[in-house]
This record gives structure tokens, C-alpha cells and sequence, in this order.
């Protein structure tokens, strides 16, 4: 009976709180931080000359993406009342409510943008105020779009005792990860829309130095390195040879990264759009295969 006992004890100090919401909202977030930093980075630095009806349509997406993420955060939540209290009484040593609130700002900017932007183009206002606030609203959106994407590793960072959470490399990943879906995502809208050949270019570039980056730091850097504690270590080996390795090499490295990229390189000899697309939704659907295994993982194996 006593070890009856401690097993169910030791069974209850490693729930798995969190499923598949997180690892979607991960993805959804990417996108919606994604889009915008391309887009404004492009904008800001001159890649590719301003296209009014590319930035309405562009942070209309990321703003889309932005509410879905809010939503799968409430839901995660599992009752919504939990969110309107992260708001009314912030916690501000808590990660959850400094995400709570950058997401939050993220969208007012990319929403004061977007509105500015949508009213100059259907000749509601003259184009004066728009013109006036793109710079400010574009910068500040960026460092905004960057704290969204990369709050996460810090969140992580506080559920101690998820010894590969802790990773170093994590914000990085994050951010680079944003890149590869939001340009994934505005090559999408390319061949649907028909975006400036300026701009398809440039997401080009950024999909394929991206994509590339990714696998590197994936590879070499997550699960190439030795790991700082033995659960960390476990915790890898969960996800490249143990129960999440098909979700691992074949999801996330092999339709994830090596299926686009090798899509992107038929299409300098087809020159078809659809390869495009295709290479930008296997990169997504790689993208959500590797969140789900970096969240699950860590939380079944055992911190001691």
C-alpha cells in the first residue's frame, strides 16, 4: 500500500498541464509576429519600396493571427475569467502577464497601423496621417512583434524544472522561427493575391536564410549539444529517439525543412507558384510538429 502510495504521488508531481493549444498558439504567434516584422523590416529598410495595399492586407493577417492566438491563450486557460484577471491584477514578475500585455500592445500598434493605412487607401482620410505615423507605428510594431515572439522562452524559463525549457538559444529560435512562418505565410499570399514582385522576392530570401538558420540551431544547437541535466538530456532523447522521433525527423526536419526547401529549389527549374505554396504549408505544418514535441516532452519526463 505504501508504494502504491508513492507511486500515485510521484505520478501526481508530473501532470501534463499543457496539450496541443500551446504548441498551436506557438505557431499562430510566429505567424502573426512574423508577417509584420518582415513586412515592416521590409518597409523600414528600404528591401522594398511601401505598397499600401500589401500593408493592409499584410497586418490584416498578422492582426488575424494575433486574435487567434489571444483566443487559444484563453483557451488554455481553461476559464476565460483567468485572462480578464491577468489584466486586472497583474501578476508583473510573471511571464504569462508580461506576454499578456506585449500581445496586447502588438495589436494596438499593428490595429492603429492597419486602420490608418485601410482608411488612406479607401480615400476615407487623406493619406497625410498615414504617411505621418507609418515610421513611428512601424518601428515601435517591430520591437512590439519581437516581444512577442520571444516572451515565450522567458514563460518557459519560469516552469523550473523543465530542464530543456532553459535553453539559452531559445529567444533566438523563436524569432528566427517567426521569420520562417511569416515569410511562409506572405508567400502564401503571393500566389493568391499577387503581392509586389519586390516583396515575394525579398520573403523568398528570407524563407530559404531562415528555413536554413532553423535547421542549424534545430540540429546543432538544441539537440547537437551537450545538455546541462541529465532530465534535459532525457527530455531530447524523448524527441529524437524516443516516443516523439517520427514527430521529430519526419514532421518537424524532414517536411518541416527538408521537403521546402527542396520545393523551393524545383521551383528555380518549374518556375510554378504552387511549389511555393506547397513548401510554405509544409514548413507551417513542420513548424506546429516541432513546437508539439518541445512542449510535450519536457513535461513527461521526470525531474527526479
Amino acid at each position: 500500500m505504501a508504494e502504491g502510495m508513492v507511486q500515485t504521488v510521484y505520478n501526481a508531481q508530473h501532470k501534463v498541464p499543457w496539450h496541443w493549444p500551446v504548441p498551436a498558439y506557438l505557431v499562430t504567434k510566429a505567424i502573426g509576429a512574423g508577417v509584420f516584422m518582415v513586412l515592416a523590416l521590409g518597409f523600414g529598410l528600404h528591401l522594398f519600396g511601401f505598397d499600401r495595399e500589401t500593408a493592409v492586407i499584410g497586418l490584416l493577417v498578422s492582426l488575424a493571427f494575433v486574435a487567434i492566438t489571444t483566443l487559444l491563450l484563453v483557451y488554455d486557460l481553461e476559464r476565460p475569467e483567468r485572462f480578464f484577471s491577468i489584466l486586472l491584477r497583474p501578476q508583473w514578475k510573471s511571464w504569462l502577464t508580461r506576454g499578456a500585455f506585449i500581445l496586447i500592445g502588438f495589436a494596438v500598434v499593428a490595429g492603429v497601423w492597419w486602420l490608418l493605412e485601410t482608411l488612406a487607401y479607401f480615400g476615407v482620410l487623406g493619406s497625410g496621417l498615414a504617411d505621418a505615423a507609418r515610421p513611428i507605428a512601424l518601428w515601435t510594431g517591430v520591437v512590439l512583434a519581437g516581444g512577442a515572439a520571444i516572451y515565450t522562452a522567458f514563460l518557459f524559463g519560469q516552469a523550473e524544472g523543465r530542464d530543456l525549457w532553459q535553453s539559452s538559444l531559445l529567444p533566438f529560435h523563436l524569432i528566427v522561427q517567426a521569420l520562417v512562418a511569416g515569410s511562409g505565410v506572405l508567400l502564401l499570399m503571393d500566389a493568391f493575391w499577387g503581392l509586389p514582385e519586390s516583396v515575394g522576392a525579398v520573403s523568398l530570401i528570407v524563407f530559404i536564410a531562415a528555413l536554413l538558420v532553423d535547421l542549424f540551431i534545430t540540429l546543432v544547437g538544441e539537440f547537437g549539444m551537450p545538455h546541462a541535466s541529465e532530465t534535459a538530456a532525457a527530455a531530447a532523447h524523448e524527441i529524437s529517439h524516443g516516443r516523439y522521433r517520427g514527430h521529430f525527423w519526419f514532421g518537424s526536419i524532414l517536411l518541416g525543412h527538408i521537403v521546402p526547401l527542396a520545393l523551393v529549389a524545383l521551383t528555380v527549374l518549374l518556375a510554378s507558384p504552387l511549389l511555393l505554396v506547397a513548401a510554405a504549408l509544409a514548413a507551417i505544418t513542420g513548424l506546429y510538429f516541432y513546437e508539439y514535441v518541445f512542449v510535450m516532452a519536457p513535461q513527461e519526463v521526470p525531474n527526479s
